[in-house]
């Protein structure tokens, strides 16, 4: 995933938005309620796609953190979650993540946890 296929946001971006440090945001990650992406030129960040305006200020996209895991139990590495959430579906009839920022997580979250390899 390049930066051609989506708009990142810094990892000084993400921490404004979301009022946290550095280290929390890595933890963030680590723990899949984030992803990060790599622009063309390197450099880190997450997609725009997932820190979304919610009742109380800025937040990572609810119900992305169980579509990663189930993702990550069906062997997925970061790269290829990312590739698939960003990636039209047949089964959708759109991008995951595009379904998932429209609220239909149970519909994504179904079709992810029959791909495991």
């Amino acid at each position: 995933m390049t930066s051609a296929d989506m708009s990142l946001l810094s990892t000084d971006e993400v921490c404004r938005l979301l009022g946290i440090e550095e280290r929390r945001l890595k933890q963030l990650i680590r723990d899949r309620v984030l992803i990060e992406a790599r622009s063309a030129s390197g450099e880190r960040g997450v997609p725009r796609d997932i820190i979304v305006k919610g009742e109380n200020g800025w937040e990572p996209l609810p119900f992305l953190q169980g579509t990663l895991t189930l993702l990550a139990d069906d062997g997925f590495t970061p790269e290829e979650s990312l590739a698939w959430l960003y990636t039209v579906q047949d089964e959708l009839g759109e991008r995951p993540i595009d379904a998932l920022t429209s609220g239909r997580h149970h519909r994504v979250n179904r079709i992810a946890s029959t791909l495991a390899f």
